[in-house]
């Protein structure tokens, strides 16, 4: 993602391949090169934490690798008065 993930929010991970019959083949996800999930076309994680933070990819064992996209963990948002 652009923007960092909030604590506690959910984050959703798809694998696309472009020019690909059917469009969402089944890939394995990694995260900072360890696998973490097996052939799906998604990665749900529900209520993200700092241990979430890293480099997450998915590869196919005929597509490839995908890039690496880092994943950063803000806390959650609060609001402050500034007197």
């Amino acid at each position: 993602p652009v923007h960092p993930v909030t604590e506690g929010d959910t984050l959703t991970l798809h694998c696309l391949y472009q020019h690909t019959t059917p469009p969402n083949l089944r890939a394995d996800f990694y995260k900072d090169e360890s696998l973490i999930q097996s052939q799906t076309t998604e990665m749900i994680i529900s209520n993200v934490s700092k241990s979430h933070e890293g480099f997450y990819y998915c590869k196919h064992t005929e597509r490839g690798e995908s890039p690496k996209s880092w994943i950063s963990v803000t806390g959650e948002t609060r609001n402050y008065k500034h007197y």
